[in-house]
């Protein structure tokens, strides 16, 4: 185990006295912006840890959390999400934060819309922000800003915003290995299909849209002639949907390989299982609980895991240090590890992120 660094070899470190290292950690008392800055520089040097258990009974003030992402549903990718914030909070409940949830329907922009218009007139602390459309989330975002208001995203980073800290993957860098994968597992002469979700409103998905980039690139970046068509399934209307996908394949018997850019992969498994087509490789995202069927009976060939529950956790834990010292990261952006989660592997996943 790695040793605690002393406070007294912090003001070394930084030039200043113990009190001064003491009182910035603590949030007691004013210092000068040079010996704040200074103390700031010497504990993101060194790694130092704070202790927030110790924090939350000295200040005494209460906080108020707002999480804002789409409706969490158990074994699904944003209630893994959400398992990993409740687990931040129950680790550091002696600290007094208050926290709620404004879900909205990540199908409908005018469910985000409405969740996101009331949030800043709560006067929050602090706003976790799980983005799923880009223009609503900017609004909000400016609107928090000019409130003072900071805040964090989980599993995507909208462009012109600027967050206290975020963790998530590089979606880009996720659609170019779902390319790759497709690729290697289909005959060279085949097509490929990419599969998105039909939302109400006119906005696509941040994080689809740029998987769907980083896919085009990497076949691009290869210099590939493959044929790559585009399709749309409902998450809403499940039925509608089974007949769509019927009857692309039916139009389009050359797809041998089908890119589902969000965590519904399971849909589109599903019905070709239930229609005898066992020829399509199916590549999607996320560690859900259909997914993992899906994968263990090989009607999915590949899933692309993003670490919900890490993300969560550790986006919760980087605001509460913020809250209680007003120090901001030094990087604030945080790419998680991404998993490529086949039927092999899937077991150690299993355990180790799901039990």
């Amino acid at each position: 185990m790695a040793k605690q660094i002393k406070i007294k070899e912090i003001a070394k470190m930084a030039g200043v006295s113990a009190g001064t290292v003491d009182r910035i950690i603590h949030n007691r008392g004013h210092v000068s912006p040079e010996s704040q800055a200074a103390v700031e520089q010497a504990l993101a040097e060194t790694g130092y840890k704070y202790n927030l258990h110790t924090s939350a009974i000295s200040l005494k003030r209460e906080y108020s959390l707002i999480i804002t992402i789409p409706t969490a549903v158990e074994g699904e990718y944003w209630g893994f999400v959400q398992k990993g914030i409740e687990h931040a909070l129950e680790e550091y409940s002696d600290i007094a934060i208050d926290h709620s949830y404004a879900f909205y329907n990540q199908f409908d922009i005018f469910s985000c819309k409405s969740a996101f218009e009331r949030i800043p007139d709560m006067k929050p602390s602090a706003v976790l922000i799980g983005a799923t459309f880009a223009s609503e989330t900017r609004i909000l975002c400016r609107r928090l800003e000019d409130a003072g208001i900071p805040y964090a995203f989980v599993d995507s980073v909208i462009e012109d915003t600027h967050p206290s800290v975020s963790y998530s993957s590089d979606q880009n860098i996720c659609g170019r290995i779902v390319g790759r994968l497709l690729n290697l597992m289909t005959p060279r002469d085949s097509e490929l299909a990419i599969f998105s979700t039909r939302r109400i409103g006119n906005e696509r998905a941040l994080n689809s849209m740029a998987r769907m980039t980083g896919l085009h690139a990497y076949f691009k970046g290869i210099k590939s002639r493959r044929v790559i068509k585009e399709s749309k399934v409902s998450v809403i209307e499940p039925a509608t949907s089974r007949k769509d996908i019927l009857d692309f394949l039916q139009k389009n018997p050359d797809v041998k390989g089908i890119a589902v850019l969000n965590s519904r992969g399971y849909i589109l498994a599903d019905t070709l299982a239930k229609n005898g087509i066992n020829d399509v490789k199916v590549v999607t995202f996320d560690l859900t609980v259909n997914n993992m069927r899906c994968i263990q009976d090989g009607t999915i060939s590949a899933i692309i895991g993003q670490r919900p529950e890490l993300q969560g956790f550790h986006a919760v834990k980087a605001m509460l240090r913020i809250l209680l010292y007003n120090i901001k990261e030094k990087d604030a952006h945080h790419l998680m590890p991404t998993d490529i989660i086949i039927k092999e592997n899937l077991p150690v996943y299993k355990e180790i992120f799901i039990d």
